[in-house]
């Protein structure tokens, strides 16, 4: 797989000069995982960090009622978004899960080593961290919607004719 070419076709990266799209290609590893699997685990260590390349994955949040655990899904991610990036706000623990709903290719981050290489090039950590707060507003915005149609279908079925 042509990591780099992969990349530039995130709109992100094609603001990124090469040298600096190299370096992410460098530090990506291609990896896969079949449909039902779990790429990152909720409480984990947050090490790694994602981007998807192909498939579709669901971020899985669980929930201990104190009975019983369940699992939710929150959201879905497709190719060229990035999931699990925990680490890279600085949380020492996954806050929650991606199980693969399909096949899927993803290319896959030691947060370490990113961290190091954004020490060395603020710009590329700059980008990245731009992206993440561009993820992270867009699925809080998701969430809010869901949440608000939630509540208005409750409130519609319990309010007095």
């Amino acid at each position: 797989m042509d990591v780099k070419a992969f990349l530039k076709t995130i709109p992100e990266f094609e603001q990124l000069p090469d040298a600096d799209v190299d370096m992410m290609a460098r530090l990506a590893k291609v990896g896969e995982a079949k449909a039902g699997a779990m790429v990152d685990v909720q409480g984990e260590p947050a090490t790694k960090f994602y981007i998807l390349v192909s498939g579709r994955l669901g971020v899985v949040l669980e929930l201990d009622f104190g009975v019983t655990k369940k699992n939710y899904m929150v959201t879905s991610v497709g190719p060229g978004q990035m999931f699990a990036y925990s680490g890279l706000v600085g949380n020492p623990h996954y806050t929650a899960g991606s199980r693969a709903m399909t096949n899927t290719t993803y290319l896959e981050f030691d947060v370490a080593r990113l961290n190091a290489a954004f020490d060395e090039d603020p710009r590329l950590g700059q980008v990245m961290m731009k992206m993440v707060a561009q993820t992270i507003a867009s699925r809080l915005r998701a969430m809010q919607l869901q949440l608000a149609q939630q509540y208005a279908v409750s409130e519609a079925e319990t309010s007095p004719d």
